[in-house]
């Protein structure tokens, strides 16, 4: 009997900086919500990370988004967070702060 070899690394991608004010060329509604859930300063430089691991057995798809030495992380791929996705990523980011 075999066992299923998980040495495959989850590491951080940078995929995008920018401002709220100037929008992502990957999801044309992100910064709008963000504006609209958030506290984060329309002209605050932004960096947006992602990791997805791609192997069927790992489902780990992320998106981090990092400014002024802070983090708010949603737990879905860049291009296909929803506005509920924001709003309750960011409940949990400002319960934990």
């Amino acid at each position: 009997m075999g066992f299923i070899k998980n040495d495959h690394n989850h590491g951080w991608k940078s995929v995008a900086k920018g401002t709220l004010g100037g929008g992502f060329p990957f999801h044309s509604k992100l910064a709008t919500w963000l504006q609209e859930y958030t506290n984060i300063p329309k002209e605050t430089e932004l960096e947006i990370l992602e990791v997805s691991c791609g192997e069927v057995s790992c489902p780990t798809e992320e998106t981090l988004i990092v400014w002024d030495k802070q983090e708010f992380r949603i737990s879905r791929k860049k291009e296909m967070i929803s506005k509920m996705d924001v709003d309750l990523s960011w409940k949990r980011f400002v319960s934990k702060t």
